[in-house]
């Protein structure tokens, strides 16, 4: 893939090969290898030039989903680039509004497969919000309330 010379987040797709084996070195990934590192669903592939930082929106329809969850859902995001994590989850927040409209957006941490001390602070910082946790035990954190959503699929 031929990439802009730029500095800013570019959108790419589910199968970019160089995104792939960024998200070989994240916690959640099921199929090491996999040409696809997205769930199915609408989605959002967000990433630097350098290909040092991943983020992915997905979006199903809301009865597909059996834990009940509504909205965007960040399946991954890996950031080995020299930018704050919190600032990038903002700009990856805009351009999902911008593609999808206003609705909310949510995320699982498992705190047990993370080094760091404060599991999912970026995205505290960020604005989101710990809601509950799965049965798993995995941390839910929301960004906005379900009252808030205004976009169609």
């Amino acid at each position: 893939m031929l990439l802009p010379f730029t500095s800013d987040l570019i959108v790419s797709n589910k199968y970019d090969c160089e995104m792939a084996a960024l998200a070989d070195r994240h916690y959640s990934r099921r199929t090491v290898g996999d040409r696809q590192f997205l769930p199915p669903g609408r989605t959002i592939v967000i990433r630097n030039t350098e290909g040092t930082l991943l983020f992915g929106w997905n979006w199903q329809y809301d009865w597909k989903r059996a834990d009940l969850q509504t909205g965007y859902y960040c399946s991954i995001f890996r950031n080995e680039s020299a930018r704050l994590s919190s600032e990038v989850i903002l700009e990856c927040e805009q351009i999902a509004i911008e593609k999808w409209g206003l609705d909310r957006m949510y995320t699982f941490i498992d705190g047990r497969a993370l080094r760091g001390t404060n599991p999912g602070y970026c995205f505290l910082m960020a604005g989101w919000h710990r809601v509950g946790r799965t049965m798993s035990g995995k941390e839910i954190l929301v960004k906005r309330d379900v009252s808030a959503r205004t976009a169609a699929p």
